[in-house]
């Protein structure tokens, strides 16, 4: 019974000190050994590029492109090389390729999201240490309950065995707690650590590509955008030039036709005022007549009458003239 309490107490801190084990092996082999190889590709990177500052600038891509081939950052470089911007010169009449420019700065693609934390699989490393720590409070919480579960008081001579084996039990449970933190501080400095290197690496890649090539594009679009200004000037100019020399016949030949229909006009205007003057004349002439007929006719008549009258007594004409003249004698 003792030797099968003994077994009971001493099985969680074995079953904590195999899983340390299973876990510090599965840290070097998928974390220190990954993250060392890591950062011996990216320094190896780094010295490769910066080593090609001096070169042709035509040729930095293509090389640089060599350089990150079956690496890790292949494809981060492949995607920063698609924002790369050639930039093209005239010479002898045709555009010449010169030399690329960096329209995206490299740490958009070369972050260390995309190459660090995703190669080395970084959340769960960095919540690893925790995990051990959980299982060492674990084992020796299971420990204690294993010594108390099989503790006898029943005799004094039990009950010596059993605080005995209690003991022991806590014993091995602190021993395994402690094994626990302890690993958990050695794989969190060696996180850190390893981590820690990647990046400066990794930034030190960043640093030689930006380096490999410069940044911006503005003065060039700016040059380009003043020389097709100054072309669409002078194609307006010419533009303009010839269609005034194509439309002057044109124009010319509008002008004659507008005198043409200017004198058309006139002349079927001053016929129509004619016409409208002579009926305009013909309707007063007419009523004039109308209205002046009868008067004239009445005093014809009245002035037949009185020569008449005239003609029948003479004399009695002669007497009234007499007597008109009288007073005008009498007064010289």
């Amino acid at each position: 019974m003792q030797a099968e309490s003994s077994f009971l107490q001493l099985l969680p801190p074995l079953v904590v000190g195999g899983l340390l084990i299973l876990a510090c092996y599965h840290f070097y082999t998928s974390y220190y050994l990954v993250s060392k190889q890591l950062s011996l590709v990216i320094q190896r990177i780094a010295s490769t590029v910066r080593s090609m500052t001096e070169g042709d600038p035509l040729a930095r891509k293509e090389g640089v492109g060599k350089v990150f081939k079956n690496t890790p950052l292949e494809k981060n470089w492949s995607d920063f090389a698609k924002t790369l911007h050639p930039q093209k010169e005239m010479s002898n009449g045709a555009e010449k390729l010169v030399k690329y420019r960096m329209t995206v700065p490299a740490t958009h693609f070369f972050s260390v999201s995309n190459v660090v934390d995703r190669h080395l699989k970084v959340e769960y490393f960095k919540h690893l240490p925790g995990i051990l720590t959980g299982l060492g409070i674990i084992g020796t919480f299971s420990g204690l309950l294993f010594g108390l579960a099989h503790f006898d008081a029943s005799t004094p001579q039990a009950m010596n065995e059993s605080v005995s084996l209690l003991l022991g039990g806590v014993r091995d449970a602190f021993y395994a707690s402690a094994s626990a933190i302890t690993v958990a501080m050695i794989i969190t400095h060696l996180e850190k650590l390893l981590y820690q290197r990647c990046v400066v690496s990794l930034e030190d890649v960043i640093d030689a590509v930006d380096n490999l090539f410069e940044v911006g594009v503005g003065e060039e679009y700016l040059s380009r955008l003043v020389k097709s200004s100054n072309a669409s000037n002078e194609q307006a100019k010419h533009l303009r030039e010839e269609l005034i020399q194509a439309m002057a016949p044109v124009f010319k030949q509008m002008e004659k036709v507008q005198d043409q229909q200017a004198e058309v006009f006139a002349s079927s205007l001053q016929k129509v005022l004619s016409e409208s003057n002579r009926y305009l004349a013909s309707q007063i002439d007419s009523a004039l007549a109308r209205q002046t007929k009868v008067p004239l006719e009445n005093l014809a008549k009245k002035m037949e009458d009185r020569m008449t009258q005239s003609t029948a007594n003479p004399q009695e004409l002669v007497q009234r003239v007499i007597r008109a003249r009288a007073p005008q004698d009498s007064a010289s």
